[in-house]
């Protein structure tokens, strides 16, 4: 599944990301409203001028090619052995 993230008030996406897993942790050692993660990997990570990976404090809205969506922050951002990047998205509430 595809997502695009965007910064508040962008309209434009400023990251799309190329495959996302979705996962939810089932135990109570995370709140309720922060039990679920979006692991990403993407050939080039920013769509703009703007360096995504530099903004990990700021809030973002991700958003599922399935219509879903949900204010995130960028946990984690890396690149792998194929030069993808990949990260870890905290999905902040519920993805609706």
């Amino acid at each position: 599944m595809k997502a695009m993230l965007y910064l508040d008030p962008m309209s434009e996406p400023v990251a799309v990301l190329d495959d996302v897993k979705i996962v939810e942790f089932g135990s109570d050692n995370h709140p309720e409203s922060d039990r679920v993660r979006i692991y990403y990997h993407t050939a080039n990570l920013n769509a703009t001028e703007m360096m995504v990976e530099l903004h990990r404090d700021r809030k973002m809205t991700v958003k599922l090619e399935d219509g879903r969506s949900a204010p995130a922050l960028i946990t984690h951002a890396s690149l792998d052995a194929k030069g993808r990047f990949v990260g870890v998205l905290r999905v902040l509430g519920t993805l609706a």
